[in-house]
């Protein structure tokens, strides 16, 4: 028994490294029957962690199903370990919501185990994913396409899912539970080459060790190397963003001249974008692009190209505000007093209208291409689009800007500037007083 032992020193000493698993916690172990999962139970038996078991029957696998589940019933029914057990029809679930067989068994089992996990009062998952897993997850990221994270293969911990076998190869478990002559069943699957994960495992795998005996022990150290450069780059990242952007509520706003000053601008944009929805080719076409006004919309979020800062804000189906009587507008206070009692407050979020001056009735709507105003103060007119750009006024902005209209005029560019005309005179008897509730 020296090898398991050394075996289970290893494994002992990974988890500690990680913060994996507390003496004195409850784990819930996802066993399949599989040699991996019947090992991770049997280690942590061994060391003294008060187990419950979790096993899935996605019934894919006709007899072969049944099977599993029962050596796994027998499995805890003799070392008197409580066994919880769901059945899944994975094919409907499949078509119903257009994923693949894989993807629909990942779903369904993790939102069991997340269930389960409350219903048990345990934090804790544990999976049986291996190096060898580990090995096969990086080279699949690897061919489809993925960044430093992906590369830096599965995490010891995720949330409350823990993987204490990551630090070891499937040769070891094999050889582990050889010594506890412990049996196991295995999954017929796994020897067919139907699945992009088992080309990796039965066809990769070989012709690399063909190239180089110890491409596994190799692989595995290139993804903890990854895994610790990943902590510098993180760390700068984080640097960067943090220097780079604002956040007003749900917009965010990314300086061009502090993104262009940092070491890889392009890796800075996809750790901002990515989260957003947008791919790796739109991301290097708005590094690329120079023309003010430009937008690029990923399934959830919209960018807008704005002089000298990139604005990112959710997509959401906006109506347009056409015309709103002005005292229906939630957003601005509306109240006509007497002039002797009217205070006038020179600030942008206040406006003050003749009452008598005024045309029909006020109204707020988005503004227009073409819109005209008189800016208090002044004889002529300006569009509003040039006032809003003399203010500095950003697209998304613009596209959301109101004014107050009566029947002939623009009378007020909400909490920008208001007009000359209808304005209070001291010979004014009656004053229209508005307030932009938030500016």
């Amino acid at each position: 028994m020296a090898y398991l032992s050394a075996i289970f020193d290893k494994i002992n000493k990974y988890c500690r490294q990680n913060g994996l698993l507390e003496s004195g916690k409850k784990v819930l172990v996802a066993v399949s029957g599989g040699a991996d999962s019947v090992f991770l139970l049997r280690y942590l038996m061994a060391e003294g962690y008060e187990v419950e078991v979790a096993h899935c029957n996605f019934h894919l696998r006709g007899e072969e199903s049944s099977r599993d589940e029962q050596f796994v019933r027998e499995l805890c029914e003799t070392c008197h370990i409580p066994l919880h057990i769901k059945h899944f029809n994975t094919l409907d679930y499949a078509q119903a919501n257009g994923v693949s067989i894989e993807m629909a068994a990942r779903t369904l089992r993790y939102e069991w185990f997340g269930q389960l996990l409350q219903e048990i009062d345990s934090d804790t998952l544990a999976v049986a994913h291996h190096r060898d897993d580990n090995i096969e997850s990086m080279l699949l990221n690897l061919v489809r396409g993925t960044g430093i994270k992906g590369l830096r293969g599965m995490q010891p911990r995720n949330g409350h899912i823990v993987r204490p076998l990551l630090c070891i190869s499937r040769s070891d478990i094999i050889t582990g539970l050889n010594e506890m002559q412990q049996s196991y069943v295995d999954d017929s699957t796994n020897f067919e080459n139907l699945f992009s994960r088992n080309k990796i495992r039965l066809d990769v795998m070989p012709l690399l060790r063909s190239i180089n005996a110890g491409a596994d022990h190799n692989i595995a150290t290139v993804i903890e190397n990854i895994n610790e450069t990943f902590k510098v780059y993180d760390e700068s990242t984080r640097h960067s963003i943090h220097q780079c952007t604002e956040q007003h509520d749900n917009t965010l706003y990314i300086n061009k001249e502090c993104l262009q000053s940092c070491a890889s601008p392009l890796s800075i944009l996809h750790e901002i974008l990515a989260p957003c929805g947008f791919n790796r080719s739109q991301i290097l076409g708005i590094t690329q692009c120079e023309s003010s006004g430009k937008q690029f919309c990923s399934p959830t979020h919209k960018l807008v190209i704005d002089r000298q800062q990139l604005i990112v804000s959710p997509i959401t189906e906006e109506a347009d505000i056409v015309d709103i009587p002005l005292e229906a507008y939630p957003g601005i206070n509306v109240s006509t007093v007497e002039a002797n009692c009217c205070t006038i407050l020179p600030q942008n979020n206040y406006a003050y209208f003749d009452a008598e001056k005024v045309k029909g009735q006020l109204v707020v709507r988005l503004t227009k291409t073409g819109d005209k105003l008189r800016p208090f103060g002044m004889k002529g007119s300006k569009l509003v689009s040039d006032l809003l750009t003399d203010l500095k006024i950003n697209i998304l902005e613009k596209k959301r800007q109101l004014v107050v209209c009566d029947d002939e005029r623009i009378l007020w560019v909400v909490g920008r500037r208001a007009s000359d005309e209808c304005k209070v005179t001291s010979s004014t008897t009656k004053v229209i007083c508005c307030e932009l509730l938030s500016i």
